[in-house]
């Protein structure tokens, strides 16, 4: 694994983010994108239930006990990484995003047992939530590109993502890089809503069937597809929602 090109607030930084970058990068706006993440993903108690159990699930579905080494490529702020390293306590397990803000909160909360309080008064609620930090010995988070991760290659026996490819200008370099640094036999697993920025990527990744011939493309195999998973993603305290129906894929090499 690369050595980092240096640390902030003990986040581990493989990449060198610059100020401009920083400036673009919606995700490092704590108000309101690192609040609306923490909303949705660290506030069961608002919901009754995780808003992305649905994401969860399929991913713990294709987990076996063998899988030492778990990846999540674009972790934001931890929640579904976390809850692999708490029921697998002895993979090593590893978050990656390229938001500092939301790998600050997400290390906050899942590693260094800061227990902390969010307001989410803009999204009508009342009451501060307060998360309980977490002191999860077998996960740790970094700063990284998709396209260039700090990981060996074949050194991951579990990669996965959610709602990151339609996110990226260019989702075959990041899926390159998941083939890179998976080891033999191992497996990639990743949810999207294929949602994408661009009419190009539009063009050339939907419907499914043109993700999974990219993929085959690649040199990877098709274990299992699924297009129903269901994510209703609560927006404010009125109860609107965002209903995504995602796309769920299966590779190996």
């Amino acid at each position: 694994m690369r050595e980092p090109i240096k640390y902030r607030n003990r986040i581990p930084f493989y990449y060198d983010k610059s100020p401009g970058e920083f400036r673009k990068d919606p995700y490092e706006r704590y108000d309101p994108m690192v609040l609306r993440q923490s909303m949705i993903h660290l506030s069961d108690d608002l919901w009754g239930s995780y808003p992305f159990q649905s994401v969860l699930d399929y991913i713990l579905n294709h987990i076996e006990a063998r899988h030492k080494n778990i990846l999540e490529v674009g972790c934001g702020v931890g929640r579904c990484i976390a809850d692999l390293a708490m029921q697998f306590p002895n993979a090593n397990c590893w978050g990656i995003d390229y938001s500092y803000q939301m790998l600050k909160m997400a290390n906050d909360v899942w590693v260094d047992k800061n227990s902390i309080a969010i307001d989410l008064s803009r999204f009508g609620f009342a009451d501060e939530l307060n998360q309980l930090g977490s002191s999860i010995n077998n996960l740790e988070f970094g700063l990284a590109r998709c396209e260039s991760l700090p990981f060996d290659d074949d050194s991951q026996d579990l990669v996965f993502s959610s709602f990151l490819l339609d996110r990226l200008d260019d989702p075959i370099l990041g899926l390159l890089e998941m083939k890179r640094v998976l080891r033999s036999e191992g497996r990639i697993v990743l949810v999207t809503p294929l949602n994408f920025n661009s009419a190009s990527n539009w063009n050339r990744f939907y419907p499914a069937h043109k993700l999974r011939t990219e993929l085959e493309h690649m040199g990877l195999e098709i274990l299992e597809s699924q297009e129903d998973i269901v994510v209703q993603v609560p927006m404010d305290a009125r109860g609107n929602m965002i209903t995504w129906t995602c796309v769920g894929i299966v590779c190996t090499i």
